[in-house]
């Protein structure tokens, strides 16, 4: 009979997560009842590796590492961590040793950068406040800041993205056809009118915020997967996303950083950012919009 247990010693609940490709270290304390370390096998195989590392009879604890392999697979799988009697053939289950069920689950990886998707994904992971943000307040606001900075990209690009540029006379408005045109526009978003070139300090963000979502050994895993999956999804949807401002959202800035110019006017801050409509005026004598 053993115990699993995590490799700095805390307890391991009866079922685990990992990513495809992950790997994740244990200790094993106790032996089977032939007074050797027991042997670890993942049901099936095919989906996860279990390496013993250094094994030695004499000493009543050993070390384990669990190897997701990467199947490439969209899916959610289930693997169980069975414990065997160190003998020939192996084929004698311990009974005494709990079983540990693994969920295997896809890998996330942010659509291709070369597309609107790929964009906006990056986009949202930049600009909505994170899991370690002053001002993150939880996945649902996250999700929601998120859905209203797409809206003010849509609002701009149905009302001519040209009148946002810093300079509006040098901006073809029939050259913006879509959000990802929006963004590229010198002055609508901070480092992006570059995109797909990115400053190093930007895209390392980024790639961090994707890397702990795909790190299950990681504390953070379980709030960063949710934001990148939540970045994804809103970037990828084809459905219209609600205004929550009926006079429309047109802007956003980080919190407290001040208004983006006289033309806008403050309506709410929703994860991290304060968003902004625009003022009667400017929506008429501008926007032509009643």
């Amino acid at each position: 009979m053993a115990t699993l247990i995590r490799n700095d010693r805390s307890s391991l609940p009866p079922e685990i997560a990992l990513v495809q490709g992950n790997a994740l270290l244990l200790k094993v304390l106790g032996l089977g009842p032939n007074k050797k370390h027991l042997v670890f096998k993942g049901n099936p195989p095919s989906l996860l590796r279990v390496e013993a590392i250094n094994p030695d009879d004499r000493n009543r604890e050993q070390s384990i590492r669990l190897v997701s392999l990467a199947t490439h697979s969209q899916w959610e799988s289930v693997v169980e961590v069975v414990a065997y009697v160190n003998e020939q053939p192996l084929s004698r289950i311990d009974a005494g040793t709990r079983r540990l069920r693994v969920r295997i689950v896809p890998e996330l990886r942010l659509p291709n950068e070369g597309t609107e998707a790929g964009l906006l994904a990056r986009l949202l992971i930049a600009e909505a406040a994170g899991p370690e943000d002053e001002y993150y307040a939880g996945e649902a606001d996250a999700l929601e800041s998120m859905r209203w900075i797409k809206r003010v990209l849509q609002n701009r690009l149905r009302a001519g993205a040209q009148h946002f540029s810093l300079r509006p006379a040098s901006v073809d408005p029939k050259a913006i056809q879509n959000l990802a045109d929006v963004v590229r526009i010198p002055g609508q978003v901070a480092d992006f009118d570059t995109y797909p070139l990115l400053p190093s300090t930007l895209k390392r963000r980024i790639d961090e915020a994707v890397s702990v979502a795909n790190d299950a050994s990681d504390a953070r895993y379980q709030r960063y997967r949710r934001f990148v999956s939540a970045a994804i999804d809103v970037a990828q949807s084809t459905e219209a996303v609600a205004d929550p401002c009926t006079t429309g959202l047109y802007a956003w800035r980080t919190a407290l950083s001040g208004s983006p110019g006289p033309n806008f006017v403050f309506f709410r801050t929703k994860g991290g950012q304060d968003f902004y409509t625009l003022t009667p005026a400017y929506r008429a004598n501008v926007l032509k919009i009643r």
